[in-house]
C-alpha cells in the first residue's frame, strides 16, 4: 500500500515530512543522519494531531539539529587568519575589538556584507512581486534563515551571505510570502510557487543541504 507524505516547512527547523502508515501504532519522530525529520502518523491520528505532536517536540528536534550541526561543523571553522568566501570573494579572518573569537570575527564580516546587500535585494524582490513590508532587521541566527512578525517586519540571518544567491532569493520570498499567508497552509506555498517560478519545491531541498555556521572540512595537507 503507497504511504501517504505530505512536506511542511516550519520556520526554525525547515521542511518536516509526515508519513502516515497504518501499521505504524504511535506517533513517531525520527532524524537521520543527513539531518532530515520524519513524522510518522497512524491511520486513524489526523494530520492536525500530528502536527501538534511535532510542534510539542519542536524544541527537542531543534536542539538535536543544533548538536548536529555543532558535532559535524565545529573541526571545519576557519581560525584567525585564514580566510572565508563570500559570493567569489575572499574575507581574511582578523579580530577586531569586540570580537572573541574567529566564530564572532566571521559573524562581523558576514553582518557587514549582508547589510550591503540584502536590504537592496529585498526591496527590488518587494517591487518585483508586489509586496510591502513593515521594517526589516538583518542579524546573525544560529537556528533559522528568517521569520516574519505579525507586523509584517522581516528578520533575515546575515548568514544567507554564504548560500548561492538563488537560495538567498528563495528566503527572502519565502519570508514575504508570510506577509500575506502568516501559516505554512496551501495558499502559502501556491504563493510561493508564483513568485519562485514552481521551483519552490527545489530551492526548499537545496536549502536543506546548507547549515549554518558550517564549512567545508578542510582538506588534508598533500
Amino acid at each position: 500500500m503507497k504511504k501517504i507524505q505530505n512536506i511542511v516547512n516550519y520556520s526554525g527547523i525547515g521542511p518536516i515530512l509526515y508519513v502516515r502508515n497504518r501499521r505504524a501504532r504511535n506517533l513517531t519522530i525520527r532524524i537521520n543522519q543527513k539531518g532530515e525529520v520524519r513524522v510518522t502518523v497512524p491511520g486513524m491520528v489526523s494530520w492536525r494531531r500530528a502536527e501538534a505532536f511535532l510542534l510539542s517536540r519542536q524544541s527537542w528536534v531543534q536542539k538535536k539539529l543544533d548538536q548536529m550541526n555543532s558535532q559535524s561543523c565545529i573541526d571545519a571553522l576557519p581560525s584567525e587568519g585564514e580566510s572565508i568566501r563570500i559570493r567569489g570573494r575572499e574575507f581574511p579572518i582578523r579580530l577586531q575589538k569586540g570580537d572573541a573569537d574567529s566564530e564572532d570575527a566571521i559573524w562581523r564580516i558576514l553582518l557587514e556584507e549582508a547589510l550591503d546587500y540584502l536590504p537592496g535585494r529585498v526591496a527590488e524582490l518587494s517591487e518585483i512581486h508586489g509586496y510591502h513590508i513593515s521594517g526589516l532587521k538583518i542579524r546573525k541566527m544560529k537556528t533559522r534563515w528568517g521569520s516574519c512578525t505579525a507586523r509584517k517586519s522581516i528578520n533575515l540571518n546575515s548568514w544567507l551571505m554564504m548560500v548561492p544567491e538563488p537560495l538567498c532569493d528563495y528566503v527572502i520570498l519565502h519570508e514575504l510570502a508570510h506577509t500575506r499567508f502568516p501559516n505554512h497552509g496551501s495558499r502559502f506555498w501556491k504563493e510561493l510557487d508564483r513568485t519562485t517560478g514552481g521551483q519552490s519545491a527545489m530551492y526548499r531541498k537545496e536549502l536543506r543541504k546548507h547549515r549554518i555556521m558550517c564549512f567545508a572540512a578542510k582538506k588534508e595537507d598533500q
